[in-house]
């Protein structure tokens, strides 16, 4: 599709979020700003990942905006585990020239949206930010076109046995948003897991000086998923909600739903993401890992897209 729109990125900065955001600024997408969120780790720790990233791709012209600290109701946070204490694999980045703005994430994402008019907002962490702008500013479903959105699980999650981390994090922010009308184009769990990438598929995708870092940022993931799974691969599920979004040659199946959270406090179901009889909602179930991978590759190897 042509890159005639422009787009916010709501993230909790964590590896893929990394990825995907490299991925974003090499195709080339007008990025009018970033916020952050806790999720992956804490926002003050996210906020710093992505201005280090900004500042490595020669791009700290583009605005950042620090998020919420906690979710919606639930005073506990429990970070993901896997990406290093830093939330990029440890890996330390130059520090950036210049600091975030101050105006708070959910205002950001509401003037930055009234601004453009017409933009895409991609969600790659827990919802909480997107919820408070939604809840703020009643008119800011007019400038957003589409929601392209990571979270949730069908049939299987990440965190629990039915709960995907972003959703399950923030469930009532997450519940709050996809009630809300407006346009969203939603991976969950079930086509990323489906989908490993190998080490020798991602040496293979990812090129360049950006391909290192991803690489080296990955190697943590790497030796958890060989830990708990017994193969030397990654998931891709942030990159997995951009691609698809950019390329729908890739989705093999998707529905249109609606889609509800189970909110019910010490229930095992927590978190957990419920088809419903609506629509509104495309949701992606299966993607062509070949089509996947080509499309990454053709990004980092400088071809064009």
């Amino acid at each position: 599709m042509k890159n005639s729109f422009k787009m916010i990125i709501d993230t909790d900065c964590g590896i893929d979020d990394a990825i995907t955001i490299i991925t974003v600024i090499k195709y080339g997408i007008d990025v009018v700003g970033i916020t952050t969120v806790s999720g992956n780790v804490n926002a003050d720790q996210v906020t710093d990942n992505v201005l280090r990233i900004l500042h490595f791709l020669k791009k700290d012209n583009i605005p950042v905006f620090k998020g919420a600290h906690r979710p919606y109701v639930s005073l506990n946070s429990t970070p993901a585990k896997i990406h290093g204490n830093n939330g990029i694999g440890d890996i330390v980045l130059e520090p950036p020239y210049k600091t975030y703005n101050e105006e708070p994430a959910p205002y950001a994402i509401y003037k930055l949206a009234k601004e453009a008019g017409n933009v895409i907002l991609l969600t790659l962490g827990p919802l909480t930010n997107v919820a408070m702008a939604l809840n703020l500013y009643p008119d800011l479903p007019k400038y957003i076109s589409k929601i392209v959105a990571m979270g949730g699980a069908v049939n299987v999650g990440n965190v629990t046995r039915f709960a995907e981390f972003n959703f399950f994090f923030d469930p009532e922010a997450a519940e709050f948003v996809l009630r809300h009308g407006v346009p969203i184009h939603l991976v969950p769990w079930d086509p990323v897991v489906a989908t490993p990438i190998f080490e020798s598929e991602l040496k293979e995708t990812f090129q360049g000086e950006e391909g290192d870092l991803i690489l080296n940022m990955e190697k943590s993931v790497m030796d958890f998923v060989e830990k708990a799974r017994g193969i030397r691969a990654v998931f891709l599920p942030d990159p997995m909600a951009l691609a698809t979004f950019l390329d729908e040659e890739i989705i093999k199946y998707k529905i249109n739903s609606s889609l509800h959270m189970e909110l019910s406090h010490g229930s095992l179901l927590r978190g957990a993401s419920i088809i419903g009889e609506g629509s509104g909602i495309d949701i992606v179930v299966e993607v062509d890992k070949t089509r996947f991978l080509n499309f990454f590759k053709n990004i980092f190897e400088g071809g064009k897209v």
